[in-house]
């Protein structure tokens, strides 16, 4: 946390396992996700906090992930094969400090020779030039304090204290160690150490360098914080609220159906009395007309009170959908006007030079809905922000997913309702994502660049890379679209040939087909998207649905949809159905992910 809002650390860029997650599996799973993602103008910081354990055997240390014991050598990953992996060769970061703490940590370091240089502005301008490999470790070969403060470890408190009271613009581990150092020292029976990583390639003098947020950027979150709790606030009142009258109706339902059980229970009484050889004087055909007559008014309020509670709760949920309307429109339109700003500057004869200044200036606002976009691209900025940031995910591998709320809809005459939200790709798979995955590219296209579809991938491929990206991701959640979820989101409403309308002379705009594709696959999102901000939901490559075809014996076929670079128009509308075997491979055909809430 202290991290991420006091030094220029990314959300977006954190890995985080806790508890069960931190397996020997998924840590390394994480550590070859950074080998094959961190580029070398990056800088990366490794913390771990858990077990360390001394081989009595080999003498050398290892972590102790959560499936293990000190007993259990399979489970160990030793500080030698950590090192390994933070070799320059191996994660190609031009930093990289490990924080280690745990217990046996000591040959991570290879120790600090001589006195610690002063810190000046010259030694943190040589610190960033030269590669750097450091290790700070809350101790030796001796066991470390879990004790501490605050729920933290002795050295962990010491540690988040040093970078919360940091008043200097620019830190380097060398100035961050003394006072780590000195505040265990004098509160625990252990001794940490800092120094280069043995055997990992970085140069004499190099660091990694934590970089101050500026005063305005801390005022701007605050203002921005301020904001968005005065928006909780009323939307959690709205919701008390909400609760409060639920309360209430479901107390007067309740009420209604025990006045409703206990008439019932009379009128079986009196059939029973009726049935038999005496009747009481009250069972006059006067009291009957009345029993029959209350029953028949307490049914018709218990009828009321329900269509009125039914009728409160899509009040209430469209006044919920209001806010959320009026807070995006205000977002939206706020956004047109910096752009009509931001284009006007860079329209001007003297801009040159500071195009890339005005773009940062008007992304400032939008972190998460400009996350990847290039330089001047407005449109896509625009789509993401009326479409919600918060209704837009990326996870590891690049992808861009989007929100598509629950809904009906008309698939081959039949009215069909989709009860649940779900994710799914802004565009389809690329052949450089399914290689962040896969580790191949099995595309016929290859050389078309790592932007365009993964193609050439059968059904079965398919699953394969779906298993290996939960796993990779600890969830289950990623699978393939149903034929009913990927008609539904490419309408995104509508009920014309295509996403856009009936008008076939528009489909160049959207899609990659026979007419203008040239008869190959082409890079992912240069087509205009639908209305909800999906790209290519037409040609470019035909998509693996999850759903058998139902036309013939299942088991045979599954389902493709959206027509590809080589099909005509025809084969590319909403509406069409195709199919292949699973095992099929072709050099149209890839797919799109959705993701499960």
């Amino acid at each position: 946390d202290v991290l991420l809002y006091r030094y220029h650390f990314d959300k977006g860029h954190l890995i985080e396992l806790y508890d069960e997650q931190a397996t020997r599996r998924n840590i390394l799973n994480r550590l070859r996700y950074l080998a094959q993602n961190v580029d070398h103008h990056d800088a990366l910081v490794i913390f771990y906090a858990g077990h360390g354990h001394l081989d009595p055997i080999t003498k050398e240390g290892s972590w102790i992930p959560v499936e293990s014991a000190t007993k259990d050598v399979s489970a160990w990953i030793s500080n030698h094969a950590i090192k390994n992996d933070l070799k320059v060769g191996a994660i190609k970061a031009k930093h990289i400090l490990l924080i280690s703490d745990s217990c046996c940590s000591r040959d991570f370091v290879r120790g600090q020779r001589g006195k610690l240089p002063q810190v000046t502005d010259k030694v943190i301008k040589r610190a960033y030039k030269l590669t750097s490999r450091q290790a700070i470790s809350s101790g030796g070969l001796e066991p470390v304090s879990d004790a501490g403060f605050g729920g933290n470890s002795v050295f962990s408190h010491f540690l988040v204290k040093t970078l919360k009271e940091n008043q200097k613009p620019f830190l380097v581990p060398s100035d961050l160690f003394p006072d780590i150092k000195a505040g265990v020292a004098e509160n625990a029976e252990q001794f940490p150490r800092f120094g280069s990583l043995k055997d990992t390639g970085g140069q004499q003098g190099g660091e990694l360098v934590l970089f101050l947020k500026q005063d305005s950027r801390l005022k701007a979150l605050s203002t921005q914080t301020s904001e968005k709790k005065a928006e909780f606030e009323r939307l959690k009142q709205m919701e008390a609220d909400a609760d409060n009258a639920r309360k209430k109706e479901t107390e007067e339902i309740s009420r209604r159906e025990r006045e409703l059980a206990e008439l019932d229970a009379k009128i079986v009484a009196m059939k029973k009395r009726l049935g038999g050889p005496a009747v009481k004087a009250d069972d006059s055909l006067d009291a009957m007309l009345a029993m029959v007559k209350r029953k028949e008014e307490q049914e018709r309020r218990l009828y009321a009170v329900k269509r009125k509670r039914e009728k409160e709760e899509a009040n209430r949920e469209q006044k919920l959908a209001r806010v959320e309307t009026e807070k995006r429109a205000a977002a939206v339109a706020t956004l047109e006007e910096d752009i009509r700003k931001y284009q006007d500057i860079v329209s001007s004869s003297i801009s040159k030079g500071i195009e890339l200044k005005a773009w940062r200036s008007l992304i400032a606002k939008y972190p998460k809905a400009a996350k990847d976009l290039k330089p001047g691209d407005t449109t896509r900025l625009l789509y993401r922000v009326k479409w919600s940031e918060e209704s837009i995910l990326a996870f590891s591998i690049g992808i861009e997913l989007v929100f598509i709320p629950a809904g009906t809809f008309t698939m081959e005459n039949h009215r069909v309702t989709l009860n649940k939200n779900f994710y799914i790709g802004s565009t389809e798979v690329t052949q450089g994502q399914w290689r962040k995955v896969m580790g191949n590219n099995p595309s016929y296209f290859d050389t078309c660049g790592d932007d365009c579809p993964v193609e050439g991938v059968s059904w079965n491929e398919v699953q394969e890379f779906i298993d290996t990206l939960n796993h990779m991701e600890s969830t289950d959640k990623y699978r393939l679209p149903t034929e009913a979820e990927w008609e539904y989101a490419c309408r995104a409403g509508s009920n014309t040939k295509f996403c856009f309308g009936d008008d076939e002379s528009s489909l160049g705009e959207y899609a990659w087909y026979r007419n203008n594709s040239r008869q190959q696959t082409h890079p992912v999102g240069r087509k205009r998207p639908n209305a909800w901000g999906l790209h290519d939901m037409h040609g470019n490559v035909w998509e693996w649905c999850q759903d058998w075809y139902s036309k013939q014996t299942i088991g045979k076929s599954r389902m493709n949809r959206g027509g590809s670079w080589h099909n005509s128009a025809a084969y590319c509308k909403s509406e069409f159905r195709y199919r292949y075997g699973p095992d099929a491979k072709q050099p149209h055909v890839g797919f799109r992910l959705l993701k499960e809430p």
